[in-house]
């Protein structure tokens, strides 16, 4: 059942990251006046930095003292613990939700420090090009747009 618990983190994080993401770019678009794509770059840039101070808070020596991480680790079913639900639920559910570009930001920085730099710069500039593509390819088979 610890698989269960997982999922739920996930699900809960990324439903909160959605939400955020839908706030932020309706109260950019209404209030601030900016247009849409301003709105969805700054979610992008936000959620790049976010996700880089969690990840680095969470891969800290003290990150078992961080009060989400402690809470976490005393509430939930897992055998995981603390800081690995903490990662499931913020780094992959909340900011993953909130922006799926930090995530895969992230990764492509985790290949760099790795020592595979040809696999992060397919990453960094591979996806891009990639998924305009599939993009093009999907509106053309759904009838154009």
């Amino acid at each position: 059942m610890e698989w269960l618990a997982e999922i739920i983190l996930v699900a809960t994080g990324g439903a909160m990251g959605a939400t955020l993401r839908v706030l932020l770019t309706v109260v950019a678009a209404t209030r601030l006046r900016v247009p849409f794509w301003v709105g969805i770059m700054v979610v992008n840039v936000v959620g790049c930095l976010l996700i880089g101070i969690a990840a680095a808070f969470l891969a800290s020596a003290d990150a078992s003292r961080l009060p989400v991480v402690h809470l976490l680790g005393e509430t939930l079913p897992t055998k995981a613990g603390g800081v690995d639900d903490a990662k499931l639920i913020l780094l992959t559910g909340l900011l993953g939700g909130f922006t799926t570009f930090s995530t895969a930001m992230l990764d492509t920085w985790v290949l760099w420090r790795s020592g595979q730099a040809v696999k992060s710069l397919i990453s960094l500039f591979g996806t891009p090009i990639v998924a305009i593509a599939a993009l093009a390819i999907g509106l053309a088979w759904g009838g154009g747009a």
